[in-house]
């Protein structure tokens, strides 16, 4: 069977592997040096995978459910969803992800891709302030006029710059901390189904139905750096996932820039931090995202 939602009978052993609690990048990157396909992987005995030194719960996770597995039913799915299969052998794997000491082995997809150019990432709070609302409103409706604009879906700021993206008829990228079936919060799940109506990409390291975790937001967050060739840090507390996401994209050497914010408020005040840490103060709203002169 084919489908133009994946490449290789091959990548759909990686997704089954890949769905197993327990197996990361890095151990299903063990398991890929180890043996010569995903497939080999997947059907291979016991004592290879304790050899790897695999935990017990998801060797026992991978035993009870490697019979079940279903080829014909995945590719199924993917076709009655128009779900992508993305490995980094995929032409349509965004190069950034490989800067990454644990990028995504597979990435799950729905939409279309932006044209050539810039990406940028737009973060900040859940709970904006009000001057943080109109910021993001006036950055990214320039923005969009000119780049792919990627944010998380959450609340707060990743909302309002999905939406202003999609407003100024801008390309968007959605990255999410849960599967692509488990749209949260939920009262984003018709902002997802826009995103994708009008052209933009909803993105997942995660099996389509899995729930959001916290966990899964702070590894998400890495995807939000390493897509971008630039970002856009609107507000951040000075312990925050958003400051914790632009101190990585500046480590993997994005140029970013920080809205200015009050200082004495620790709910505002990471755009002031990063600004001491070597970040841009972001200029005047324009098209291209500058740093103030």
């Amino acid at each position: 069977m084919s489908s133009p939602y994946y490449q290789q009978t091959d990548d759909l052993f990686l997704a089954a592997l890949a769905s197993i609690p327990g197996l990361g990048p890095k151990r299903l990157g063990l398991l890929g040096n180890e043996f010569g396909s995903w497939q080999e992987a997947f059907t291979a005995p016991e004592s290879s995978w304790r050899n790897h030194k695999i935990p017990a719960a998801s060797i026992k996770y991978w035993q009870t459910g490697r019979n079940k597995f279903s080829p014909a039913k995945l590719i199924d799915y993917l076709n009655t969803t128009r779900t992508y299969l993305i490995t980094p052998k995929h032409d349509k794997y965004f190069s950034g992800f490989r800067d990454l000491d644990d990028a995504p082995p597979l990435l799950y997809a729905r939409g279309d891709w932006p044209s050539p150019g810039n990406i940028i990432t737009v973060i900040g709070s859940r709970l904006p302030t009000s001057s943080a609302e109109l910021a993001t409103k006036r950055y990214t409706s320039h923005l969009a006029s000119a780049n792919s604009i990627a944010s998380g879906l959450a609340a707060g700021i990743d909302t309002i710059t999905h939406r202003t993206a999609l407003k100024a008829k801008g390309h968007t990228i959605a990255i999410l901390g849960s599967g692509l079936d488990y749209i949260y919060p939920r009262d984003n799940a018709k902002l997802a189904q826009d995103t994708i109506s009008a052209g933009g990409l909803l993105i997942s390291e995660y099996p389509p139905s899995t729930s959001p975790l916290k966990a899964h937001f702070i590894r998400r967050n890495r995807l939000l750096a390493a897509i971008a060739q630039q970002v856009l840090v609107i507000e951040a507390g000075l312990k925050s996932g958003t400051i914790n996401t632009a101190r990585l994209a500046m480590r993997l050497k994005r140029p970013t820039f920080a809205v200015p914010s009050n200082p004495t408020n620790a709910l505002t005040a990471g755009c002031q931090q990063l600004i001491a840490e070597g970040a841009n103060i972001a200029g005047e709203p324009s098209p291209n995202l500058t740093a103030q002169e």
